[in-house]
């Protein structure tokens, strides 16, 4: 059997560990490291040096693996999963007849999370979106300008998360999802800006926001994903809704969550009467990540007093080493949120 043929095969059943072993196994007969991969992604556990080993072969394969994908992908942002394309992001400079060219690719089969937001013609991404082959994705991010792609025929996703970046203040962002039925059938809302340094920026990106939030009146929750949001405008952010609590419920009646996703950290605000219950996600591997995350998530608990908390529950993946300084570090942020229950791993942190 070819490789296209086991390809095919991995796309009718895109998470089913049977044909994607028997792929692994006739990439392990032609000497293929990616056999690696695929067998380790199928461990409960890794030690760490098969972590650095896995590491290792993706850092370095992972851009042959994009096979014809490559003539339209950012090989800098698609990511892969257990040795197959989980993130897709689409290059700016893709050209149109490349995109059509791709319309029965088996190994789009297993992307997730499609980012087309560097692409603003609607035409042809319309086209590429309706691939059956894409029946995987469920997060999808696009640029303002490109939103009427998703008009016109059913999609062959459903969607947990649609995305819309212009990389700035998010003037205007929404307004193209304002006729959009389909947006208003999609759970999460997603709006990405790289425009989150300090406390003016999270100011003024909320005031571009406010003359807009009616037509997100429905949506259960809006996240902001800021990929180099820093401290101050990240603390800022989570503090908005105390402040407008009347004005987020006027203008946003049906919203239940307030989040905001940076690297490594998740926060998410939940409305119950009040904005006071907060959950934090972190994500990572190792202790070296577990030390960048740990003291950037301190760095944004402490500037949260102004918040009005009332709990906060912090998560972290098996895999991310948390240590007793660790803990001591949190504690120590924490102390300042007055009458705030505060537990992590679901344990009580403090007394």
């Amino acid at each position: 059997m070819t490789e296209d043929e086991l390809l095919r095969q991995i796309a009718v059943r895109p998470f089913d560990p049977e044909p994607r072993l028997v792929y692994a196994d006739h990439l392990a007969e032609q000497g293929d490291p990616r056999a690696e991969v695929i067998a380790l992604a199928m461990r409960e556990t890794l030690t760490m040096a098969e972590k650095r080993r896995l590491k290792s072969i993706v850092n370095t394969h992972s851009r042959r693996w994009l096979g014809p994908l490559e003539a339209i992908a950012d090989p800098a942002g698609s990511t892969f999963e257990g040795g197959f394309l989980e993130e897709l992001v689409l290059a700016f400079n893709a050209r149109p007849a490349d995109l059509l060219s791709m319309s029965d690719e088996p190994r789009l089969a297993t992307v997730r999370t499609l980012d087309a937001s560097t692409l603003r013609r609607p035409q042809p991404l319309g086209q590429f979106l309706r691939q059956p082959s894409l029946a995987s994705v469920t997060s999808l991010t696009l640029h303002p300008d490109a939103v009427s792609a998703l008009e016109g025929a059913p999609l062959p996703f459903s969607l947990e998360a649609l995305g819309i970046s212009d990389n700035g203040l998010l003037e205007k962002a929404l307004d193209p999802l304002k006729a959009l039925s389909m947006a208003h059938a999609v759970p999460r809302w997603e709006l990405v800006s790289r425009l989150l340094f300090a406390s003016p920026h999270a100011f003024a990106t909320y005031d571009s926001l406010r003359t807009q939030l009616h037509i997100a009146s429905r949506i259960p929750e809006l996240r902001l994903v800021v990929p180099y949001g820093v401290f101050e405008g990240i603390g800022t952010w989570l503090c908005l809704p105390a402040e407008h609590h009347d004005e987020l419920q006027r203008l946003w009646p049906g919203g239940r969550t307030w989040s905001i996703e940076a690297p490594g950290l998740l926060f998410c605000l939940d409305r119950d009467t009040t904005w006071s219950r907060l959950h934090v996600q972190l994500s990572g591997d190792g202790v070296r990540d577990s030390d960048d995350r740990l003291s950037r998530l301190a760095a944004v608990l402490v500037l949260l007093g102004p918040a009005g908390l009332s709990q906060l529950e912090i998560t972290a993946p098996p895999q991310l080493t948390l240590t007793r300084d660790h803990k001591y570090a949190i504690k120590a942020a924490v102390r300042r949120l007055r009458g705030c229950e505060v537990r992590m791993g679901g344990e009580p942190l403090l007394p």
